[in-house]
Formats: structure tokens, C-alpha cells, sequence
């Protein structure tokens, strides 16, 4: 099945967060991150890093430290923050950089249409930037401040 896992989940999570942020050039911290979202904080702070590895985030040192995304949301794409939490992401093996390792590669009569899922999944990330997630996110939480507003009790 194909699933982010935990940590690709936790980054998303945290590069909203800080795109929300952005406009109040405020740095988050590891800490208030799980704590809003309850992930335990070892694992954030390990998310967070990777990110700042990944050329995604800026991470500034002290007292009062944090997080902040090193460029525009615009200019994030989800596929961006997958490749940097996961590395090389494929749909079977003989897709990716271990496709010698996969017995039916010579016979394989499914890595052509595979490729081309594969590369319309990868199109489809990276073109979905986080300025869109963020969007998303605002028109729900629009669309239920709406909804509780015209129910009564």
C-alpha cells in the first residue's frame, strides 16, 4: 500500500505549522511543535533536522531558537518534503536505484506502466506545493468556523 510513513507525516505536520508562521517571521521549536500535536518530542527534533538537511528548513541556535522554513511556501513542494524525510521514493523495486536486486527484472512485464504511475505521482507532489496545503487547510478551518456558527444549541 502506498503510505507516507510516521515521519513524513510528522514533517508535513511541522512545515504547516511554520508556514502559518511565516508571516509573523516567528521560529518554532521541536518542543511547541508536539506538543500542539501531541508527537513526541525526540522524534520532532529528529524530523526537524532532517528537514534542516534537506535544504527545507533554517534552524537558529540559543535561547530563543527554533525553526523557520528557508524559503517561501510557494516554493515547497510535498514531494520536496517526502524526498528529504525518506530519500528515493518508488513504487516497486525495479523502479529505483536497487532494480538489480529485483528477480523478474528481465521478465518484468509491469515496470513501463509502473514508471509512468511512478512519474505522475512524482509530478503530482511536486507541483502541490505547501502554499496549497496551507490553503486547504484554511478553507476547512473556514468551512467549519461557518458550519459551527449557524448551529445552535
Amino acid at each position: 500500500m502506498l503510505k507516507f510513513n510516521k515521519k513524513v507525516e510528522y514533517a508535513l505536520i511541522a512545515m504547516l505549522e511554520m508556514a502559518q508562521q511565516a508571516n509573523a517571521n516567528e521560529l518554532i521549536t521541536a518542543k511547541s511543535v508536539s506538543s500542539r500535536y501531541h508527537i513526541p518530542q525526540e522524534i520532532m527534533g529528529k524530523v526537524l533536522q532532517t528537514l534542516v538537511k534537506g535544504g527545507l528548513l533554517l534552524s537558529v541556535q540559543g535561547v530563543k531558537g527554533g525553526y523557520t522554513l528557508a524559503t517561501h511556501p510557494d516554493r515547497v513542494s510535498i514531494w520536496q518534503v517526502v524526498q528529504a524525510i525518506e530519500g528515493p521514493v518508488t513504487l516497486v523495486t525495479c523502479i529505483g536505484p536497487d532494480k538489480h536486486y529485483c528477480q523478474q527484472y528481465e521478465y518484468c512485464n509491469i515496470r513501463t506502466p509502473l514508471t509512468i504511475i511512478q512519474d505522475k505521482l512524482e509530478e503530482y507532489f511536486s507541483d502541490m506545493k505547501l502554499s496549497d496545503v496551507q490553503q486547504i487547510y484554511r478553507n476547512q478551518e473556514h468551512a467549519n468556523v461557518s458550519d459551527s456558527v449557524g448551529m445552535s444549541c
